[in-house]
């Protein structure tokens, strides 16, 4: 198996992975805060939502240009938290789909292709999917730290 279908099978396997973390989490669950300031569970899925077009974009400006500038994604300040998780979620799996098949449309050697990031310096194409890979595993991680403390606490409904 190439490291090309390794990469996309892990970004496929996100929303599943996230949509079975959030199975027994309640809405008052998704928001609850382990201190002011902190994301809750509904932040982390609203950020996921909200970063993957953004990611895309960068993805398709390097398929497309030479070896593009990249700036650096900072994190959203707020999240819009008015919307149930499910749909949350669901916003962040449809993008998501949309990123997976744009990569599996790519050829072997656009995955080579060079750019300049605003923090790495210059990388590749591959090295961004591996970066959103280990975005992923770093939110995924966020999320079960939360439902632990929550079920410490003795807060999951």
């Amino acid at each position: 198996m190439s490291r090309r279908s390794v990469l996309i099978e892990s970004l496929q396997a996100t929303p599943r992975d996230l949509a079975r973390l959030l199975r027994p989490v309640s809405s008052a669950d998704a928001l609850w805060r382990p201190a002011p300031g902190d994301w809750c569970i509904a932040d982390v899925v609203a950020h996921l939502g909200a970063i993957e077009p953004r990611y895309l974009a960068r993805l398709r400006r390097v398929a497309e240009q030479d070896n593009p500038r990249e700036p650096y994604l900072h994190p959203d300040a707020a999240h819009d938290l008015s919307r149930p998780l499910a749909e949350l979620l669901a916003a962040f799996t449809q993008a998501r789909a949309e990123t997976a098949a744009f990569l599996q449309g790519l050829e072997q050697r656009d995955w080579g292709r060079p750019l300049v990031h605003e923090t790495v310096g210059p990388t590749r194409l591959r090295d961004q999917v591996q970066a959103l890979v280990a975005h992923d595993n770093d939110h995924l991680e966020q999320i079960v730290t939360l439902r632990e403390r929550l079920e410490a606490l003795g807060l999951m409904s």
